[in-house]
């Protein structure tokens, strides 16, 4: 019931209800999703996120293009 409601909140536009769908995704080992839901939250300038994409960097698990571009998209949030 939960992921719904941070469902609702991140269409929306809550930052912190994405950063949490990626949370729950990572839980459920579902490594893109909870990826997709971190890169979004980055790209809106949120660091938490911006910290789990390089921790999946740093396993393996994303890409380094994918860290980069986290790394980009979230300097250009904050810059802003």
């Amino acid at each position: 019931k939960a992921f719904r409601h941070y469902e609702a909140a991140a269409m929306r536009g809550h930052v912190p209800a994405r950063f949490n769908l990626g949370c729950m995704e990572f839980r459920a080992e579902n490594d893109d999703l909870a990826l997709q839901h971190w890169m979004i939250a980055a790209n809106l300038g949120y660091q938490d996120a911006l910290n789990n994409v390089k921790g999946m960097f740093m396993k393996g698990v994303a890409t380094k293009v994918e860290y980069t571009e986290a790394l980009r998209v979230y300097q250009c949030a904050v810059d802003e």
